[in-house]
């Protein structure tokens, strides 16, 4: 699993986290589901399952050992 920052502001910020209190979740599986669906509904849209597909290999040759490191940030 990739980690990834996101800069949002401290009312949303503070907004997710109360939100996700209440339903007994992290503010990291609350932002996966909503990456989910935006990808569900993206993906079927022309063009995209196509660069998806080209990125991969890009996507790998980015990828090192050195990066391992932020993982477990």
């Amino acid at each position: 699993m990739s980690v990834m920052s996101v800069r949002i502001d401290e009312r949303k910020r503070n907004a997710i986290k109360a939100i996700a209190s209440l339903e007994g979740k992290t503010i990291s599986s609350i932002i996966e589901e909503l990456i989910d669906g935006y990808i569900r509904d993206k993906e079927n849209q022309p063009g995209v399952s196509a660069i998806m597909r080209l990125s991969e290999l890009s996507f790998t040759e980015w990828d090192n050992p050195e990066d391992e490191i932020y993982n477990d940030l």
